[in-house]
């Protein structure tokens, strides 16, 4: 399962399953993201924990990756 985090378009209340529908907040992807998934986040301004959130999420065995990213 893919799943999009953008915190500048994205609504917690969303799905999650498309750029369209992405989370606004990393934390809350961690709750939904299982092992074997891809977290997909659009380059924004995130809060200060984003490389703890991503560690979280990569020590989950979720890959990471920023979408445009370089």
């Amino acid at each position: 399962m893919e799943w999009y985090v953008d915190s500048r378009t994205g609504d917690d209340a969303n799905d999650g399953r498309a750029p369209k529908t992405a989370f606004k907040s990393v934390q809350h992807v961690i709750h939904v993201a299982k092992a074997g998934d891809a977290v997909l986040i659009a380059p924004a301004a995130y809060d200060q924990n984003l490389p703890k959130q991503i560690s979280v999420l990569r020590a989950a065995n979720v890959a990471v990756a920023v979408l445009g990213g370089r």
